[in-house]
């Protein structure tokens, strides 16, 4: 995204105006590319729920099972803030089903190594993947 519409768009996320923010959100997951990865994960850590659960999404098609740490983090910051993070399980839930063998292999390394609550979270977002074939399977 070109860094004039960039600004534009991450200022309109805190917009006082609720359909300002929300038509921001929906720019920029629709604006986004995978350059923006690194701005994206820069959001996460914002101070701002909405602008936390704005960057998940493009991160999730973007990035994907990369960004996992980073999402996880945020989606329990937003826990710990008291929110239900409803829109941001939304789009963790995209990750496994846009990413399946990578989301797998990432979160099993999570849960092999992360300490609670991002163990919890990771085992819970394991139960959306694709179960792992044996050889056995047909």
């Amino acid at each position: 995204m070109e860094a004039n519409v960039w600004s534009t768009v991450v200022a309109e996320l805190s917009h006082p105006d609720v359909n300002i923010c929300v038509n921001a959100a929906a720019r920029l997951q629709a604006e986004s590319i995978a350059g923006d990865i690194p701005k994206l994960l820069d959001l996460l850590k914002s101070n701002d729920f909405f602008v936390r659960e704005a960057a998940a999404w493009p991160l999730a098609e973007h990035a994907g099972p990369r960004a996992l740490v980073d999402l996880l983090h945020a989606y329990q910051r937003g826990f710990d803030e008291g929110h239900d993070n409803d829109g941001f399980t939304a789009a963790l839930l995209e990750i496994p089903a846009l990413h399946p063998k990578e989301t797998r292999a990432s979160l099993e390394q999570i849960v092999s190594t992360a300490e609670e609550p991002m163990r919890g979270h990771a085992e819970w977002l394991l139960g959306f993947c694709e179960p792992q074939r044996g050889s056995n399977d047909a």
